[in-house]
């Protein structure tokens, strides 16, 4: 079936042809939304537990679920999940070991590394060890529902930074970069870049037709700063980035969404440079402020869930005319942009507020939107979409 949904003066407009609006810059309406597909905007096993239908989960640590499409649509998602499944771990008070050879521990419900593989490594060993055999289950899409939604891929598996801490301990590799021991470090990012490239071709190459959209993950930062300098980033990790990116264009036509969280505004235009088509953020870090990140970007790139939907939802939950104000006006302001929760959702109460989020946007109009963009927040425009979202049910949980 063709799944179609916004509409746009007279006419109607399949999902596929507003993202290659989006993307080519021709799009000032509402905007495109995400909810329940990848680990970015995903759903815990443990917010939803009735949801999980089978053993498997859409990511091994954060353990979100792999919803069907008719779940993510009923959500109010314009995105439909595809992409590798893989075996929850096993709940114990035991370590357990992943694909990587990483161990980690269970914590009051969370997943933390406690001991990694190349930790103490020479460069021969580094250069031997041996990497992961993908031999994944793969979610795959029903064919009458390959147009209900666009496509979107999770990532296989961690980015060249994240998998580089992994396999040697973050304080170690920032150490390796410190002191200039470029031989391990390279070694290190070149297995990286190697084992990730093979994770993509096997998800890529199983898939019966390529995605929309595929997710790159990679933690450059935390909260308060990056882990490196502008320069070490620039010399020693970013060439590596470039050449991941430019090889997995050649695997797929999909546009690539970048994610990193992280206080990464010193480096926000290097990324950009490497001619990705969308950028999820954490626009609650220090210096990540969403209009300013907007300004610091090409007009040319979407900002994918860096818009806090769950706040927004929240906001119209309470009847908090100003933080709803606040908002939605900065959803506007801050175009091209595709909505979503800023991070995976590990509440039912999350869940519903991003719900809720999604159902208020979808009751602007493009000409409403414009207004928004143009004026800042409309007293009349807000209030008749506030209404309009209490007088129609949300979807039971």
């Amino acid at each position: 079936m063709e799944y179609v949904q916004a509409i746009r003066g007279d006419g109607v407009m399949s999902l596929r042809i507003k993202l290659a609006e989006l993307l080519s810059g021709n799009w000032n309406g509402p905007p495109l939304i995400d909810i329940g597909t990848t680990s970015l905007t995903g759903i815990r096993a443990s917010a939803l537990p009735h949801l999980r239908k089978d053993s498997s989960v859409a990511h091994p640590i954060y353990e979100t679920l792999p919803l069907a499409p008719m779940e993510c649509i009923r959500l109010g998602s314009d995105f439909i999940r595809t992409g590798l499944l893989f075996d929850p771990p096993v709940i114990t008070d035991k370590p357990f070991t992943d694909a990587f050879g990483v161990q980690w521990q269970r914590d009051e419900g969370f997943l933390s590394p406690i001991s990694h593989p190349l930790e103490t490594a020479g460069l021969k060993d580094i250069l031997h060890y041996p990497k992961p055999q993908w031999r994944n289950q793969v979610q795959l899409v029903e064919p009458e529902f390959r147009n209900a939604g666009i496509l979107i891929a999770d990532a296989p598996c961690p980015g060249l930074l994240d998998l580089s801490f992994m396999l040697r301990n973050p304080w170690r590799f920032m150490e390796d970069i410190a002191d200039k021991n470029w031989q391990i470090a390279t070694a290190l990012l070149n297995w990286s870049l190697e084992t990730i490239l093979d994770a993509y071709n096997y998800m890529l190459s199983s898939l019966p037709e390529q995605p929309d959209i595929i997710i790159y993950n990679d933690d450059l930062g935390y909260q308060d700063g990056m882990f490196f300098s502008p320069s070490d980033f620039r010399n020693l990790v970013r060439p590596y980035m470039h050449s991941l990116l430019t090889r997995l264009r050649q695997l797929t036509p999909a546009s690539i969404c970048f994610h990193s969280c992280g206080a990464i505004r010193p480096i926000l235009r290097d990324i950009a440079e490497l001619g990705i088509e969308l950028i999820n953020l954490d626009t609650n870090a220090k210096g990540m402020n969403v209009m300013e990140v907007r300004r610091e970007l090409p007009a040319s790139i979407i900002l994918h869930g860096s818009n806090d939907l769950c706040a927004l939802g929240e906001a119209v939950t309470n009847k908090d005319k100003a933080g709803i104000a606040l908002l939605i006006t900065e959803l506007a302001q801050s175009a091209p942009v595709i909505a979503g929760p800023l991070d995976n959702m590990s509440s039912a109460e999350e869940v519903l507020a991003a719900i809720r989020g999604a159902a208020f946007i979808r009751n602007f109009s493009s000409d409403d939107f414009e207004k928004l963009r143009h004026i800042g927040p409309v007293r009349n425009i807000i209030e008749e979409a506030i209404e309009k979202t209490f007088s129609t049910g949300l979807p039971v949980l």
